[in-house]
């Protein structure tokens, strides 16, 4: 098996990032998600033998929504916020004569 289909990546992604959200940051600045953590979502999706790696566009998912995967296994993703791509509206200032 090389992925989970669009469908099933997209929803897991999405689940992932709603954990990301809610968790606290561990004492290195990470948060983890492990197979635990999105259980729900895996029995919704029938997915019995979960692989982090096998979910199609995460890595790219996670670094649009601001996020760097530190590690990755089977069954555990250790992500970090990744603050050096946000950029804050008054980042940009502009004079007009």
């Amino acid at each position: 098996m090389t992925s989970y289909t669009e469908q099933k990546s997209k929803r897991i992604i999405d689940i992932i990032l709603e954990v990301l959200k809610r968790s606290d940051t561990d004492i290195d600045n990470t948060v983890t998600v492990s197979e635990i953590d999105i259980q729900d979502v895996l029995d919704e999706l029938k997915i019995t033998n979960f692989n982090f790696n096998y979910v199609a566009a995460l890595k790219k998912r996670l670094q649009f929504e601001g996020y760097k995967i530190m590690y990755k296994d089977t069954k555990i993703l250790k992500v970090e916020r990744d603050n050096s791509i946000h950029l804050n509206e008054n980042d940009f200032s502009f004079e007009y004569k």
